[in-house]
Formats: C-alpha cells, structure tokens, sequence
C-alpha cells in the first residue's frame, strides 16, 4: 500500500512536470492534464504492451534504443541478430499508419553500433560505437559519436566525440539537450555504470560531471538516460536497484533550480519481475517506449510503449 500511494504523490509531480516541458519549439505536456485525477482504459495495461509488433519489434531478433525524428514518424532504433550485419543502427518511416521494413542507415553496418538518439533539431545522429578512431583498428571498449544532416536529408561522416568525453570505460546511450548537453553513461561490465553529462564548450565539450548520489549509486548500475530537449526530466534504467520490481527498472528525476531530485521507481505501469531499460518520451511527451527483454528462459528483446496518462494510476 505504501509503494502504491508514494506512487500516486509523485505521479502527479511528474504531471506537473512534463506540462512545463517544451519540446521542439512548442508547450510539451499541457494537453496531457487528465479530465479526472485517475486513468483508466485498455491502454493501461500493467507494464505496456508490444510496439510495433512484425514491423520494428521482431520474434527472431533484439532490438534496443528506440528513438523518433521532430516529426515523430521517422523511427531509429539498433538491432543485434545473428546473421549480418550483427549489430546496426536501422531507420524506418512510419505510412499509413504502419511501419515500413526498416533499413541500416547509411553509415553503419560495418562495426558494432548501437543506441542511436536524434538531436531536438533532427540535424545530428548521436550513436556509440566500437569503429576506429583516427584510421586505428577497432575498438574493444564503446565511444560516442555523432554523424550531422547533410545536403539532401542524409548522413555525413561520423565524428568521434572526443578524448574528454570518451576514455577507456564503456561510453554508451548518449542523449543530448537543446543547448548541446550531452548525458551519457560510462564505466565497465565487470564493475558498473553510472550516469554523467557533458557541457558543450564551442566545438567540443567540457570534463565530464556525475551526475551525484540522487541518481547514481555505488552498489547498482545507472545506465540509459533520456533527457526532455530543457533538461528538466531525465528517465533511466537502473540494474538491481532496492526497493524495484525487477532485474532492470526504469526511473526519473527533476532538475529543480540544477540539481536533480531522488531518483523514483516509475512504478507497476511500466516496471515488472522482468528486464525493463531503454527508456524514450515522444517528442509530445505523450507515450513512453522502453525495452523488455526476457532472460530465464532467454527471449530476444522487444519494443514496449504506454501513454503517459497510464503513470497517474
């Protein structure tokens, strides 16, 4: 009962916080003020329910990081498959209603790359990656990179973010403010991950900063930051957490005044006994999308997505 009413408070928290949101250019949550202090429908399912199913989320393979243009119709997401390319950014255009077969974009499909995020603009590709840095052979550990819009809608050349942001750690699940702001996780898989962002400082960026003991923790990992285009909200997954639901469960916090509050547990309408990470809010903030992978028995991961409303249960 009290994981349920502690729920409730900070729901409407959340509430109050995505109504101030700007997204692209225009008021972010305003519209999702629910009639009456409650949701309710079949679109409240506890924990969501499939995305795209036979089109983006596939039964013979994993997908990770889904992630939409401004015009939320153009959907990037990576796939990992045991046939080539093993692990690639693909793209796909919503029509009519349907996903299309998507696609590798034009810049991967050769080395290991993986959790795409598209700028608030749509001008830049912010993905990681294990390709070579400066002609040197592949990478064992991830950096970040990012690929910019070019003449006639596609993509440039990537570029290696650089030696103070990436280091010799796992830099992985890039998002990125208006301003240029980048969050990120770093750390190894023998040890874990916390949660760090990184100022844009002309052409490149400043150290690093954790993000500090409201989010990240010693004994857990703190991984998959979405941040809103403001950097007001930032959703995240977090591995073995107490007090959560799961294995992997997905949490938020507030930039209140710089610093940001205790990070809480999104509750039952998303989090379950199973995996849940890689969290996106739309570009309205309207629904949540987030991955669901199964590991006793091991089944590939899959694309989940609930309206927002379902969080004020």
């Amino acid at each position: 009962m009290r994981r349920f009413a502690k729920l409730q408070s900070w729901s409407k928290s959340l509430f109050l916080a995505l109504s101030v949101v700007t997204v692209s250019g225009t008021a972010g949550a305003q519209a999702l003020e629910p009639e009456s202090s409650s949701a309710s429908g079949p679109w409240c399912e506890p924990g969501g329910n499939l995305f795209a199913p036979g089109e983006i989320s596939l039964e013979d393979r994993s997908e990770y990081r889904l992630v939409f243009d401004p015009d939320g119709r153009t959907a990037y997401y990576h796939v990992e498959s045991d046939q080539p390319p093993y692990q690639a950014i693909y793209v796909t255009r919503l029509r009519n209603g349907n996903y299309g077969p998507g696609e590798v974009v034009s810049f991967s499909g050769t080395y290991k790359d993986s959790d795409p995020f598209v700028s608030p603009d749509g001008q830049s590709l912010f993905f990681s990656s294990t390709r070579p840095v400066n002609g040197g052979p592949e990478r064992e550990d991830t950096d970040l990179w990012v690929a910019h819009r070019v003449q006639g809608g596609g993509w440039g050349e990537p570029e290696h973010l650089g030696a103070r942001v990436n280091t010799p750690k796992q830099e992985l699940y890039v998002s990125v403010t208006r301003d240029g702001t980048l969050y990120f996780a770093s750390g190894t898989f023998e040890t874990d991950f916390e949660l760090y962002r990184a100022r844009r400082q002309g052409r490149s960026y400043a150290a690093p900063e954790n993000l500090g003991p409201a989010l990240n923790s010693p004994d857990t990992w703190e991984y998959n930051p979405w941040v809103s285009p403001d950097g007001r909200v930032l959703v995240f997954a977090s591995l073995n957490r107490p007090g959560g639901y799961g294995l992997g469960d997905l949490y938020v916090s507030f930039n209140v005044a710089g610093t940001w509050t205790q990070a809480l547990n999104l509750g039952p309408a998303v989090n379950t006994a199973k995996d849940e990470f890689h969290p996106t809010l739309s570009n309205d903030l309207r629904h949540l999308y987030f991955v669901r992978q199964t590991w006793d028995p091991f089944t590939p991961s899959d694309f989940y997505h609930l309206d927002t409303l379902c969080l004020w249960r």
